[in-house]
């Protein structure tokens, strides 16, 4: 739950964010070039968002997929039967 609610606490700040770079190229540049770096800023914004979840729960990017865990389970299961 402590992810989930991170998760969606970085995506909003990182909106919030891209919305603002999209204004400030949008005034100097054009209206184009704003709705081009809202759409780029607004999807990275999405991975970015999710592997700072997972280095402010673990600390490490190293385990990110829980592929470690997954053998692990599945070692302990192989030795149960």
């Amino acid at each position: 739950m402590k992810a989930l609610i991170l998760y969606v606490v970085f995506v909003l700040i990182g909106a919030a964010m891209a919305a603002g770079i999209s204004y400030y190229v949008e005034t100097y540049v054009s209206v184009t070039a704003g709705l081009i770096t809202f759409l780029a800023l607004f999807f990275t914004n999405f991975v970015t968002a999710w592997l700072a979840v997972i280095l402010a729960m673990d600390g490490s990017l190293r385990n990110a997929t829980g592929r470690a865990e997954q053998l692990e389970i599945e070692a302990k299961t192989r030795r149960a039967h």
